[in-house]
């Protein structure tokens, strides 16, 4: 007999044997085998479904328009992300190009990038909505937006998270549910994108006032309070751990109406740089200080301006030289939130002789002739809207024809390091100016549950 007929004829006889004697345990294996391949996706699923759930709560009152930019970057992103400095980065887009002196934008869209839906994402779902931009798709992959007049700070503006519909976006979280009273998302559950991700599920709880998440975290009903100003009872909380930080995108300041007569022209500049020398900063650390408009993460930041730090004695050879006689009184705009900080300063200003008062509003007055506020830092160096003579949001009313001219040239301008310069000329020219106090950076708080 041939070798390879004695070696088929020997593993039959073996396999008939073994199967003969072991048949059962064959078929529960086959059985077995079988239903694992069937069901083993399904239990996968399942335990995606049923991974842990960290619930947090929020101090918001947002509609589907107005969640949090926290919580939207959760969900997707922009044709842009901006990093710590405030310099724009690729996100939805891969890169992006500048012509025509810069008031036309090219961005091209990474490839193979899908919705939580399922659907790929293509440049015709981007829409921006930018006041006197054209907005045009080449090809799914190309988006081009077209400007009256060359605008540097726009791959910043692109930074805004995009949805394709209402929350549906490309981020590392989805949306799974989202429960509503009226208008208003009440609690909103986020799900890892990824069946493989080991990040839980987040749960977002949203309350009207920080008493209110205080007492949901005291009665257990959520793992975390995230962005308090005020800790209050849960300092000494027991079981919890607090973690400070301080918000460099925004500042407390006090702000004068320079339509005032008080603090109208040279005399009136005067009277404002008194007031800012008689205020004890020392009350916030070197951490929290602010000196300047700008964030000081910003590439564009400069410590090199007047730091108006405490100096009464010529505060008041300022005033004595400056102001009218007698010196009207003081009225002091601000929220309940910024009342202590109001007090701190209607302290140091009485030390000076002067007769100040304090009126909590629900609103900024349009009559004010001194408002203590946050202002929010934009990303960008570009703060046109906030200074500029033309801006109805300049609530100080500043009319500066240097200023002015300083913000024109800087958004205008394409090349970063001529940006920075313009930006270092207007940040010391503004607080030449003194139309306001930059008084702090705010810090909050989250308290999480060991």
């Amino acid at each position: 007999m041939p070798p390879l007929a004695k070696k088929i004829r020997f593993y039959y006889r073996f396999t008939t044997a073994l199967t003969t004697k072991y048949w059962k345990s064959i078929l529960v294996g086959t059985l077995l085998g079988s239903t694992a391949f069937v069901f083993a996706p399904r239990f996968f699923r399942l335990l995606y479904y049923l991974r842990s759930t960290y619930t947090i709560a929020y101090v918001a009152r947002p509609t589907l328009s107005e969640l949090p930019l926290e919580i939207q970057r959760k969900i997707s992103s922009g044709l842009t992300f901006v990093d710590n400095s405030g310099s724009p980065q690729p996100a939805l887009s891969s890169s992006w190009v500048a012509t025509d002196s810069g008031k036309t934008y090219i961005f091209t869209i990474q490839e193979n990038l899908r919705w939580h839906d399922g659907t790929p994402v293509k440049s015709s779902h981007i829409k921006y909505q930018f006041k006197d931009a054209q907005i045009d798709y080449p090809d799914d992959r190309h988006l081009k937006i077209s400007l009256p007049d060359p605008y540097a700070p726009l791959p910043v503006l692109t930074s805004r998270p995009i949805f394709k519909d209402k929350l549906i976006g490309f981020g590392s979280y989805k949306v799974v549910s989202i429960h509503k009273n009226g208008p208003f998302i009440e609690s909103l559950t986020l799900s890892p994108t990824s069946q493989n991700s080991r990040l839980p599920k987040l749960k977002y709880f949203f309350y009207p006032s920080e008493k209110a998440a205080r007492t949901a975290f005291k009665l257990a009903l959520v793992n975390s309070v995230e962005g308090l100003n005020d800790l209050q009872e849960l300092k000494d909380w027991p079981n919890s751990q607090i973690n400070p930080f301080i918000k460099y995108d925004r500042y407390v300041g006090v702000f004068f109406n320079t339509e005032n007569p008080l603090f109208t022209d040279s005399s009136g500049k005067a009277v404002r740089q008194a007031l800012s020398y008689a205020i004890d900063k020392s009350r916030w650390t070197d951490d929290q200080r602010a000196i300047g408009p700008l964030s000081p993460d910003s590439w564009a930041y400069s410590s090199d301006v007047k730091s108006y730090d405490q100096d009464v004695d010529h505060a008041l050879q300022l005033l004595n030289k400056n102001s009218p006689k007698p010196f009207p009184p003081l009225i002091i705009s601000t929220f309940p939130a910024y009342l202590t900080t109001a007090e701190a300063v209607k302290s140091d200003w009485q030390a000076l002789g002067l007769n100040v008062e304090i009126s909590v509003v629900p609103d900024i007055p349009t009559d004010f002739s001194v408002l203590i506020a946050a202002q929010a830092v934009p990303k960008d160096p570009d703060q046109y809207h906030l200074w500029h003579s033309t801006q109805p949001s300049n609530i100080t009313h500043i009319n500066h024809p240097r200023l002015d001219k300083l913000l024109e040239d800087g958004r205008k301008t394409m090349d970063q390091k001529v940006r920075r310069s313009l930006y270092l000329d207007f940040q010391k020219a503004l607080v030449e100016e003194a139309p306001a106090v930059f008084l702090f950076y705010p810090q909050v708080y989250t308290v999480s549950r060991h």
